[in-house]
C-alpha cells in the first residue's frame, strides 16, 4: 500500500471509524496505528491471515462509502485551504481577499 493511501485511510478511520464494529476498528487500527503486517495481526488474533485481508477490504469500502456519503473528510480538506488562503492574506495586510476567500461557497 501507498503512502498517499496509508495517509487517506488514516483520515477515513479517523472520520468514520467509530461507525466500524469493534473486531472491523481493532484490525484496522493493528494495521495502521501499529504498523502490523496481515500475519502479525491474523497470529494475534487467531485467525487465517486471509481473514485478516478480508477484514481489511471490508473496511476500506465501508469508511470509502461513508466518505463518498458524508464527504467529511473532503469538506474539512477544502476548509483548512479556505483557512490557509486567508491566512495568506492577511499576513499581506489584504484583509478584503481574506474575507472574500472565507465567503466563497464549495
Amino acid at each position: 500500500m501507498k503512502l498517499d493511501d496509508v495517509v487517506r485511510l488514516n483520515e477515513l478511520f479517523d472520520a468514520y471509524g467509530e461507525l466500524l464494529t469493534n473486531y472491523q476498528r481493532d484490525v484496522l487500527s493493528d494495521f495502521l496505528k501499529y504498523n502490523l503486517t496481515f500475519s502479525e495481526i491474523a497470529e494475534n488474533r487467531k485467525v487465517s491471515r486471509q481473514a485478516c485481508f478480508i477484514v481489511l477490504n471490508k473496511c476500506i469500502k465501508k469508511l470509502e462509502g461513508f466518505e463518498e456519503k458524508v464527504g467529511a473528510v473532503k469538506a474539512k480538506k477544502e476548509y483548512k485551504e479556505k483557512i490557509s488562503a486567508a491566512v495568506n492574506f492577511l499576513e499581506k495586510g489584504d484583509v478584503k481577499s481574506a474575507l472574500n476567500v472565507l465567503k466563497k461557497e464549495g
